[in-house]
């Protein structure tokens, strides 16, 4: 339906104040535990004098976390990000807000939210899988120290999978190093990322050899990939009611096609209601494959005309 589509949607006035995006919203929890964890390292320093491990101890993911039932920490581990400096925080937040705001208006705040849930979940699922009976590490004043993993990487690839899969062959520019200009397209950046995810568990990950938790990263593009295959256009919600959906063709790329398909034109007579239906369902459909600047301006006037006939 029409109305169904979250950029035909109008903002109503005079009723509940417009809420913040779910972007918004999770960049400043985010940055808010991320300033919690300074505060606590400059002035909570443990016996030692590095820096305050409490946070890391009771929200960090790890192995021997799990096995003392910090279950929440499956969840709690993508709030947190290492202390140590800025660039882990910043690159995940810097992704988060390029690829989120395009991503979020297309399925709407509660799902938008449901799937950054789910690439936690399901990332830091796949690094337990690999890390649960971990050893320690060492020990400092006589307590054991466990590898942990902390940063909101595998919620923002569940993300970043999902926009690939939608605009596999809208050309996209990112800053290498925040600094070189790169223009590819999405299906590019994501087999790149999958086979880097990949082989990072393989040669890396596995042997020790790097702190990056290759093994998240790769759960949280199954997220994406699993939201987009079976959720994305189903009428399913979350967190209560209130749910989106749209329809957008899956990519050549990411399906077989199939034998002997035809493609059907139709020439629409606008003075039915039900044929009219068809008219905007195809219009909104190139919407989400081309964009609304493609539109011809009889097909923007048929839009309009929608609005008012089909609301009746």
């Amino acid at each position: 339906m029409l109305y169904d589509r979250p950029y035909m949607r109008q903002s109503s006035s005079g009723g509940a104040p417009h809420k913040a995006s779910m972007v918004t919203t999770l960049m400043v929890i985010t940055i808010s535990v991320f300033v919690l964890q300074q505060v606590m390292n400059a002035f909570f320093p443990d016996a030692s004098g590095r820096e305050n491990n409490f946070l890391t101890e009771w929200f960090a993911l790890s192995g021997q976390n799990f096995r003392e039932l910090k279950v929440w920490t499956i969840l709690s581990y993508g709030l947190l990000h290492s202390s140590a400096g800025l660039y882990h925080i910043l690159g995940n937040m810097l992704g988060l807000f390029f690829i989120g705001r395009m991503v979020e208006p297309l399925i709407g705040r509660e799902r938008f939210l449901g799937l950054y849930v789910a690439g936690s979940l399901i990332g830091g699922a796949v690094y337990l899988l690999l890390h649960f009976n971990d050893p320690a590490l060492g020990q400092i004043n006589g307590e054991l120290i466990f590898q942990s993993m902390v940063g909101a990487s595998a919620s923002l690839m569940a993300i970043l999978a999902f926009f690939c899969l939608i605009y596999p062959e809208r050309p996209i520019t990112l800053l290498l190093f925040f600094i070189i200009p790169v223009t590819m397209k999405p299906k590019w950046i994501f087999w790149g990322m999958l086979a880097i995810s990949t082989g990072g568990i393989l040669f890396y990950e596995l042997p020790n050899k790097s702190y990056v938790a290759h093994s998240a990263h790769l759960g949280g593009m199954f997220a994406g990939i699993l939201y987009y295959r079976y959720f994305h256009n189903r009428s399913i919600s979350f967190f209560g009611s209130g749910s989106t959906q749209t329809t957008v063709e899956q990519p050549a790329w990411f399906k077989r096609r199939k034998k002997n398909e035809q493609h059907i034109s139709y020439k629409v007579n606008r003075g039915k209601r039900d044929e009219l239906q068809i008219e905007v369902d195809r219009i909104l459909d190139k919407i989400n494959a081309t964009g609304f600047g493609s539109l011809t301006d009889n097909e923007k006037q048929t839009l309009d005309r929608a609005k008012d006939i089909l609301s009746r």
